[in-house]
């Protein structure tokens, strides 16, 4: 009886470990689409140069041949509400009459966060030069940047390294 007990106790302890242990797989359904083609999209293309532009819809209506649906999906373990975007394209004799964007991004959306990112980052330097709070010149690690305008820039993290030496046993001379 003692020798079954042990190991049916260190089984229970097992699976309550690996329970709290689950992978949860990205699922990423639809249409994903470039904010440079969403861009692109204008009233008036037609239904060839929308196709050619952001792809066929992934879910076509069925009944409405005027509206095409581009739908994306994104769930993840990292996330705790999945990601949904849709744009609808409506046509008006095959060409689009208008179309309505939901969540996804286009080149003016992702230029603006750029900028926004940019102004953010100054005025957080801005605020630290003005508390002082600033570390000292001699306190920050030698970059290697000789130049003013090489001081700008990031080092690169790979060193440049000696010329390989030729492999043991190559033959030196013409044979």
């Amino acid at each position: 009886m003692k020798r079954l007990a042990l190991p049916t106790i260190f089984l229970a302890f097992g699976a309550v470990l690996a329970s709290g242990c689950v992978y949860k797989m990205n699922i990423q359904q639809g249409n994903y689409l470039v904010p440079d083609s969403v861009s692109q999209l204008k009233e008036g293309m037609t239904r060839s140069q929308v196709r050619f532009l952001l792809g066929t819809p992934m879910v076509p209506v069925a009944f409405d041949d005027s509206r095409w649906d581009y739908y994306y999906f994104f769930n993840s373990q990292k996330i705790k509400k999945p990601l949904k975007r849709r744009l609808t394209v409506y046509f008006a004799d095959d060409k689009v009459a208008r179309f309505e964007n939901q969540g996804v991004p286009t080149q003016a959306d992702l230029e603006q966060l750029e900028r926004d990112l940019r102004k953010a980052v100054a005025e957080s330097e801005k605020d630290k030069k003005k508390s002082g709070d600033e570390t000292p010149a001699a306190a920050e690690p030698a970059s290697g940047a000789g130049t003013p305008s090489e001081a700008g820039k990031a080092p690169d993290p790979v060193p440049p390294s000696a010329p390989v030496p030729a492999p043991a046993g190559t033959p030196s001379g013409p044979t």
